[in-house]
């Protein structure tokens, strides 16, 4: 999507994972495995269009505030328990998430969209 982030898929994105960690904590390994691979590559599409889009000549940082606004609260607390996962076979998915959070908290963190039209 031009100029807008897929809040539904991201917001499907963010239940999968949390409903991986739930799996995780019943022990469902291959229902969590599912789970982080869909939610992994759903995530990564999204940080690629985010990246396209703010390398465009003209970016509405509106559509963006809120969204990293709230990064800044999450996107750290998902690269917290993500690290804290330790199972071998889950690790590839895990570092992929770890990689997308990171670089979506970066972006965060420089975004400088303070108080943008009043908001």
């Amino acid at each position: 999507m031009y100029g807008e982030i897929d809040l539904e898929t991201y917001t499907v994105a963010i239940i999968r994972l949390n409903t991986a960690f739930g799996k995780l904590e019943d022990l469902k390994t291959d229902e969590a495995r599912e789970l982080l691979g869909e939610s992994c590559g759903d995530l990564q599409k999204i940080y690629s269009e985010i990246v396209d889009d703010l390398n465009q000549e003209e970016v509405n940082l509106n559509e963006y505030y809120l969204f990293f606004q709230n990064g800044k609260q999450t996107f750290p607390q998902y690269i917290e328990v993500l690290g804290s996962i330790e199972d071998d076979e889950l690790q590839e998915t895990v570092n992929q998430l770890l990689n997308v959070f990171t670089n979506l908290n970066k972006i965060a963190d420089g975004f400088k969209g303070d108080n943008l039209n009043g908001i």
